[in-house]
């Protein structure tokens, strides 16, 4: 896989040579991050730890920010794969059981790459390579809860009036906030991202399922 460093976008590559160069990229700024934020990062050190030519790196990428972009986009389509439970809504599955399920798989992969998380929540909009591609997945996001939304309100199991988007987004937006804090461990309140994956999930569940008054 390389990256286009003019829009920070992923492309494949039949050579296979090319997506192990990127992997290696890629698990080296993941490894790196566990000890320096990314602004301090250096290209030198990712081409270090990831044993690659300085020429190979910015042959598939532009920059540090590339390799996050690149990453970023990766982590959340494997996000996106695993909320289907609650997105496609399979016959016969009640709609809050999908929504634990799906929450938690994606609990797990965040973080299981909360580093490389938090420095997307620190400079996404400052960095046009990684802004652009976090807010179309959010775009993306937004528009396929709100579908769900829609399709569970006709069927009279959403009973909130709000606007589907408008809904989809401030849930998709604050949950992202939270575990952004939770994994700066600042907030007592908000201690770490497992122990707010009940009141998290809560929320949802309040907004999404709970009668009308």
């Amino acid at each position: 896989m390389a990256i286009d460093s003019k829009r920070g976008t992923a492309k494949l590559s039949d050579d296979a040579r090319v997506t192990d160069a990127a992997r290696k990229v890629y698990d080296a700024c993941e490894r790196l991050l566990e000890d320096k934020p990314l602004e301090e990062l250096s290209v030198t050190e990712l081409v270090r730890e990831a044993g690659v030519s300085r020429a190979t790196f910015y042959l598939y990428f532009g920059s540090k920010f590339d390799v996050v972009a690149g990453l970023l986009r990766e982590i959340m389509g494997e996000v996106y794969d695993v909320i289907q439970p609650f997105l496609a809504e399979p016959a016969g599955d009640d709609p809050e059981l999908a929504l634990r399920r799906s929450l938690g798989a994606a609990w797990k992969v965040w973080e299981s790459h909360r580093l490389l998380l938090r420095a997307m929540a620190e400079h996404w909009h400052a960095v046009p390579e990684i802004g652009s591609i976090w807010l179309d997945i959010v775009e993306r996001f937004v528009a396929a809860m709100a579908e769900s939304i829609d399709r569970q309100r006709a069927a009279g199991l959403v009973h909130v009036d709000t606007d589907s988007r408008q809904l989809a987004a401030m849930l998709i937006w604050s949950t992202e906030r939270c575990m952004y804090v939770a994994g700066l461990g600042i907030d007592d309140a908000l201690p770490d991202e497992e122990r707010i994956f009940e009141p998290l999930l809560a929320l949802w569940t309040r907004v999404l399922y709970a009668p009308r008054a």
